[in-house]
């Protein structure tokens, strides 16, 4: 029996027109579930982030692309990528799906004094092994580009997570506005946290619409061998707010035992 596509040839292959796709890759398809489990988170992120428009697909990968090249120019000194000038709709929509569902092209190093010393030790220049990592992207109209600390998002805006991490557990994000509100997003009724399987870049099964707010929120993301009681996450979130008056951006991390990330979002 032919062994499972590999994660980056399923990504190919997915990319592909139906006549140019591998006979091969199709047979193992039609029999192998697993295969077919992936196959269909793929083209659920395709769809959820891009749309269905193969023009408009390309414009969503290009500009992706063009942003990942200018933010690696301007945080570091040096860089590389080389992009041929005649990419097919079919090639930069691969490009922007391996972009969203293996991770960032270049990973994502935000300025120390934006975040806590426990958000730099898993941002991807000294991240322990087996350490939580989190990046988040955000889907805008026809634009989609990973979130950062401190930038400006709006209403309507939909983020989307994925997590590495080599134990299974429970990843549980919310956000803390800078009145001191909780707001779950996977669940509107409770604190509750999503099942997270051991894996890299896993993408979280849904995106969350942001609301209205005006003012600072900031997004956490905590990981835990088993889930934390409400009560818990609260009283946690209330005594960090109070060590800083109130003030939300700077709470990068919160007094409780799980390994954590956060992004501080400004909502003008």
């Amino acid at each position: 029996m032919r062994d499972c596509v590999p994660h980056l040839e399923l990504l190919r292959w997915e990319a592909k027109p139906e006549a140019e796709r591998s006979p091969d890759a199709s047979d193992h398809l039609r029999t192998c579930s697993r295969c077919a489990a992936a196959l269909a988170e793929l083209e659920s992120a395709r769809q959820e982030l891009l749309g269905v428009d193969p023009h408009a697909q390309s414009l969503v990968a290009a500009r992706v692309i063009l942003a990942r090249v200018a933010e690696r120019r301007r945080k570091a000194w040096w860089w590389r990528l080389i992009v041929p000038f005649t990419l097919t709709p079919v090639a930069v929509a691969a490009a922007v799906l391996l972009v969203v569902t293996r991770g960032a092209f270049f990973p994502a190093t935000p300025t120390p004094d934006k975040i806590s010393g426990a958000a730099r030790h898993v941002a991807g220049v000294v991240r322990a092994k087996g350490a939580l990592l989190v990046e988040a992207f955000c889907k805008r109209g026809d634009s989609v580009f990973p979130v950062k600390d401190g930038d400006d998002f709006v209403a309507g805006d939909r983020l989307r997570f994925a997590y590495t991490k080599d134990q299974a557990g429970v990843l549980l994000v919310f956000g803390v506005d800078d009145a001191g509100r909780l707001f779950p997003y996977y669940r509107d009724d409770a604190l509750a946290g999503v099942t997270a399987p051991p894996g890299s870049e896993v993408m979280l099964p849904e995106s969350v619409e942001l609301d209205d707010h005006h003012g600072w929120e900031r997004v956490f993301a905590l990981w835990t061998p088993d889930t934390l009681g409400q009560d818990v996450i609260r009283a946690a979130v209330a005594d960090a707010l109070a060590a800083v008056q109130g003030d939300i951006r700077k709470t990068a991390r919160l007094p409780v035992q799980a390994e954590q990330v956060s992004f501080l979002l400004r909502r003008p």
